[in-house]
């Protein structure tokens, strides 16, 4: 490919109406795209100055249980912000190992604890005089008891914003952190067995606990108007009952919801909610659009399509892209953004976008 691009090159040459300053800013922007396709970012979890007076585990094993396992997300670079994926050199179970190893002191027991990875996702966006870099992470840690099974320990599910003039190393180096934290933090400590897994029930893992949500399990939805997360996957609706919807043409988003009083239909303001279940179909609300988005439920997900908005300061950013996996997605608001497939994330209720979508 790339020979053919230079044959092409060699053939502009010997046209005269073509200036030499386009042909070098040609050849540059062609080079630079082929370079960019290439370049890739390593990220390496850091290793803490000190070690622990007491370790309980001398063990970590991986489940790696992210949408997208090829990388660890995308950081621009250069002066010219070029795109460069996260892949990390060495594989995070072995990173996971030495770290363990490393703050291992002389006082540790023969344990072996288990992360169920969701989620580690970098992303950044671009502004007018800053740039927002964004480290997701998201996992579950289980600690082996003596008869085989494995017993909860601890979870995280938080966001590293960092905002500077250059912010990719700060960021790696903040998210590299939190994982490391999080596993110093915890192997000091015993799980207590109340819930017992085996390490087939780790790797489902995300199947056991959906099915303790009312919103999962339930095979009819209540009707009504939901206000925030935690009411929808517990399937309680507020008193407002919803007695008509208006769709936006013949789509299945709908753009208003009314309420029947004193005889007399009344709009409901649909910012102040998150769902709505509508003649037992759930939607989902989108405030880029204003409306709600009909959900699908597939192989035990709620899936769903439209535009999200960023959770960057949206009045700076002048150039962003479709980072996955970020709580509620990172994708620009705005007329032009490109709508997209979004699975609804059990735990938090985030948008987790996963592809393009066709126009509904």
């Amino acid at each position: 490919m790339l020979a053919k691009v230079y044959f092409c090159l060699f053939k502009i040459l010997n046209m005269k109406n073509i200036s030499k300053s386009i042909l070098l800013l040609l050849c540059i922007f062609v080079c630079s795209g082929f370079y960019s396709q290439k370049r890739t970012e390593d990220f390496s979890i850091s290793l803490p100055d000190t070690k622990l007076e007491k370790s309980y585990y001398k063990t970590i094993k991986l489940v790696d249980a992210r949408v997208d396992s090829t990388s660890l997300g995308i950081v621009q670079k250069g002066a010219f912000n070029t795109k460069a994926k996260v892949v990390p050199t060495t594989s995070l179970s072995i990173q996971l190992q030495n770290l363990l190893d490393h703050i291992n002191g002389a006082n540790t027991e023969e344990g072996t604890i288990v992360m169920y990875l969701k989620q580690l996702y970098f992303a950044e966006l671009t502004g007018a005089f800053s740039e927002h870099g964004y480290c997701y992470f998201q996992a579950y840690l289980f600690a082996k008891n003596d008869n085989g099974t494995y017993s909860y320990l601890d979870q995280i599910d938080s966001v590293v914003d960092h905002s500077s003039m250059d912010v990719t190393k700060a960021t790696m180096k903040k998210g590299s952190e939190m994982v490391s934290n999080f596993i110093s933090k915890n192997i000091s400590k015993k799980a207590t067995p109340a819930d017992q897994y085996t390490f087939e029930d780790i790797k489902n893992f995300d199947d056991i606990e959906k099915q303790k949500l009312s919103l999962y399990h339930s095979t009819d939805l209540k009707d009504g108007v939901y206000t925030n997360y935690n009411s929808f996957k517990n399937q309680e609706p507020s008193e407002k009952t919803i007695s008509n919807v208006k769709f936006y043409g013949k789509s299945s988003k709908i753009i208003k919801i009314y309420e029947t009083i004193e005889g007399k239909e009344k709009e409901i303001k649909k910012n102040n909610t998150f769902a709505i279940v509508y003649q037992g179909v759930p939607y989902i609300y989108l405030s880029i659009e204003d409306a709600f988005a009909k959900a699908e439920k597939r192989d035990g997900d709620f899936y769903f399509s439209g535009k999200i908005k960023s959770t960057a300061k949206t009045g700076d950013v002048i150039l962003a892209s479709a980072f996955f996996g970020i709580v509620g997605g990172l994708l620009a608001s705005g007329p032009s953004a490109v709508p997209f497939e979004l699975k609804l994330d059990y735990i938090n209720g985030g948008f987790i976008p996963l592809k393009e979508a066709t126009k509904d």
